[in-house]
């Protein structure tokens, strides 16, 4: 037996020098209930050539046998390991069939199964040439670790019912099946493996060298290994994933790529090399996930790969669970995977054994979480009024900066539902191969002239070759309402066109107010595309066949669901030009149809105003109209929304000027300087609910709700305040610190300032300091 190789052994001292930096460092992340990620070690380490020991150890089987008879998730994926270890299998299948069959020899001892492992491993071995079946899989990635993974895993759990001839004669088949994956991957683009596609084929490559390395003696052994480890640790894990567990191409990409790095860099450092997991975001990937899943299930499609199901949770999301403790995690894993669909094998080993399944609502995570996909530049805003429940309130708000393909997260663009009725969506309307797929008119967004961009894609683009450089400028979350701003200017330059110019001005401004009984959704836009007058066509998809009303307060645009229903009421144009038209797309396998509501306008710089309020079947729709006259500002505007038991006035005006602050506006009893501003009374007058984006005040009538030296977000109600620093993200910089007043509205609330909690004090009608 070979002792760890020099390679190895530099990585793990590297590997034991940064753990022990982490475990000097404060906790992880405290922002928004989000678990701290494990700072100590939880995985048994052995010496390279210890067997079993790539995903478990000898000392650690009595503890998965526990599982069998334990009931739950892993006694499940348990039975169908033995099941696939049983079921007669031909071709490729035997792949599945071998590793159950070692899997299930190593748990139960059973050595007359650890032998029948051992034949039909000797059997697939002698007849596939590992490379005739690479020349014949050729561009299908998916198909590289197919028979890798199986074979790593059998020689780790079958290594003690091996004789010694039956070694060497395995060893040297296994290093042909190596070194044939690694010279396929480098005839390939994904031969870095930045993205999922080289992932898969790498993952797998280095997992089998992984259960090689102590035995192996042969001399390209060093390369392989060594591209294994430099290209998922530098190229796949900083590139495919972002801060808070977010996935660049999106949750089912995250899925396709991350099983194989993933079970790499665990028997990895369980073999004494570097620990290449716990720095990586993909480890708090249920942690985002969660918030993008849809009260009335389903993964939030704010792309174009995001329309899917519960095939979204992989096994391997497992590990990272336990390693966080993230119950709430945990919870959401159980209750909507497809089990169907789940790797068995995987969710056997890394179901976290002793962490309990709590509900999200019961553990207190707040109901709105911003991940930032471009650090300080852009991200995505997911929200909804409470936890565990199907018919909650939702609303998502997405804008990327950077180069993007298939991905193709439009800028600005959002969803809204209520009551289990998705109300503004898009849904992947155009797939994969349709010309239409990706184009700007698929999502919820402003058109100019007639759309289209990229309008010259290339050949292998997937139909939608383009580079959305929007900036998330403005953000104020909060149990009560979000606010949220984008600049999307620059996303209006179409990069596949060398003559285009970006648009003068493209900003939108968003407030989702989801608490009481009517949620709703206020949109305002102010855009201009050039110097000369262009049409503009404000978009919202919903999944309806007709729509009904003029789009005015007085006759709202109606969105009728099976249990609720929805108006959208413009105040700005007064007298909208609507049109409406059913969408259809989709696949033939998965038709698709959407109804598309567009408001149209002509002009040089044009602005829309519009509110969405949803109600359920035989309740009272909200009134919606405009609000007084405003002083101070011009292009500011005001509106009233009115339910049985609220009475909201909103205010808000456009950013003329980028880097100056808004202006001083007043208006029926509210003063502030905020690009937004909302103050809801309950029936005798009390305020019971506030908003403020982006200003340093808040007053309504004689009293000050909030006061600021610079700019800040606050969102406040009779349980929670939030208030939020200013984002600098036109200047690439990280956002202020929250800094300022606010006013509690009853003793027992909450404060928080930048998602963490600072006060929670029997202070009735108190201005509480923050950050001064």
């Amino acid at each position: 037996m070979r002792g760890p190789r020099s390679f190895i052994a530099v990585c793990a001292a590297v590997s034991v020098l940064l753990s022990f930096v982490l475990a000097c460092s404060p906790g992880g992340d405290k922002t928004g209930g989000e678990p701290a990620v494990s700072r100590s070690p939880s995985w048994v380490v052995v010496e390279p050539g210890t067997h079993p020991g790539l995903l478990f150890s000898a000392p650690e089987i009595p503890a998965l046998r526990q599982r069998i008879d334990g009931g739950g998730l892993a006694a499940e994926a348990w039975q169908k390991v033995l099941e696939r270890a049983e079921a007669p299998a031909e071709g490729d299948r035997r792949a599945e069939k071998l590793a159950a069959m070692a899997l299930v020899y190593q748990v139960t001892g059973d050595r007359e199964a650890g032998r029948a492992a051992v034949e039909l491993l000797k059997t697939v071995l002698a007849e596939i040439d590992p490379f005739v079946y690479h020349r014949e899989i050729d561009s299908d990635f998916f198909a590289t670790d197919r028979w890798p993974i199986p074979l790593a895993y059998a020689w780790d759990w079958l290594y003690q019912v091996m004789d010694q001839q039956e070694k060497a004669l395995i060893l040297g088949a296994i290093e042909n099946w190596i070194k044939a994956l690694y010279e396929h991957t480098e005839s390939w683009w994904w031969q870095e493996a930045s993205y999922n596609c080289g992932a898969i084929p790498v993952g797998a490559l280095g997992l089998a060298c992984t259960a090689i390395q102590a035995e192996t003696s042969h001399p390209e052994f060093e390369k392989w290994f060594s591209s294994a480890v430099r290209r998922i640790r530098r190229n796949f894990f900083p590139n495919a994933w972002r801060d808070g567990g977010i996935c660049w191409e999106g949750p089912c990409y995250a899925i396709v790529g991350l099983e194989n790095p993933v079970q790499f860099g665990e028997a990895l450092r369980r073999t004494g090399g570097p620990d290449i997991l716990s720095s990586t975001a993909a480890m708090k990937a249920m942690q985002y996930l969660m918030f993008q899943w849809l009260p009335q299930e389903g993964c939030a499609p704010i792309g174009d790969n995001t329309n899917y199901g519960r095939r979204v949770f992989a096994a391997e999301y497992l590990l990272g669970i336990g390693a966080t403790a993230d119950g709430p995690g945990l919870w959401t894993f159980e209750r909507y995977t497809d089990r169907r669909r789940l790797d068995p094998l995987i969710a056997f080993l890394w179901y976290p054994a002793g962490l309990e399944p709590v509900s999200p609502a019961d553990a207190g995570v707040l109901t709105s979480r911003y991940f930032e996909i471009t650090r300080n530049r852009a991200g995505y805003l997911f929200s909804r009024s409470r936890w565990d429940d199907e018919r909650s309130a939702f609303f998502a708000f997405a804008t990327r900066y950077e180069n993007q393909n298939h991905q193709h997260y439009d800028m600005n663009t959002f969803l809204f539902s209520a009551f289990g009725e998705d109300f503004g969506t898009h849904k992947n309307i155009f797939p994969y191969g349709h010309e239409h797929h990706g184009v700007d008119f698929e999502h919820n967004i402003v058109i100019v002239d007639q759309g289209g961009m990229p309008a010259d894609d290339r050949s292998n683009s997937c139909g939608d070759d383009a580079s959305m450089y929007g900036l998330l400028t403005g953000l104020g979350t909060g149990h009560f309402a979000d606010y949220v701003r984008g600049d999307a200017k620059d996303s209006y330059q179409d990069r596949s066109l060398p003559s285009t110019l970006p648009a003068m001005r493209a900003e939108r401004c968003c407030l989702f107010a989801k608490q009481g009984p009517n949620p709703y959704l206020l949109v305002a836009d102010d855009i201009q595309k050039s110097g000369l007058e262009q049409d503009y066509h404000w978009q919202w998809y919903a999944p309806v066949d007709r729509v009904s009303g003029a789009g005015t307060p007085d006759d709202p645009l109606l969105l009728e669901g099976d249990s609720a229903c929805c108006a959208i009421s413009f105040i700005r144009p007064a007298k909208p030009e609507i049109g409406f038209e059913v969408v259809r797309g989709g696949s033939q396998r998965y038709p698709l149809e959407l109804g598309l509501v567009r408001c149209n306008r002509r002009g040089l710089r044009v602005q829309y105003v519009a509110l969405a309020a949803a109600w359920e079947k035989g309740a009272a729709r909200p009134e919606v109209r405009p609000g007084p006259a405003v002083e101070g500002c011009p292009g500011a505007v005001s509106l009233w929304v009115e339910g049985e038991t609220f009475r909201d006035l909103i205010v808000w005006q456009p950013e003329e000027d980028c880097e100056t602050r808004g202006e001083e506006v007043s208006c029926g009893g509210l003063a502030t300087d905020g690009f937004l501003a909302m103050v809801r009374t309950d029936r005798k007058g009390k305020v019971s609910g506030y908003v403020l984006g982006d200003g340093t005040r808040l007053d309504f009538g004689e009293l000050t709700l909030v006061s600021a030296p610079e700019p800040l977000s606050v969102s406040a109600d009779d349980f929670q305040v939030h208030a939020t620093g200013r984002r600098q993200a036109r200047q690439n910089l990280p956002p202020l610190p929250a800094a300022g007043k606010v006013r509690k509205l009853q003793p027992g609330a909450a404060v928080y300032a930048d998602g963490e909690l600072v006060e929670r004090l029997e202070s009735a009608g108190q201005m509480v300091k923050i950050g001064i």
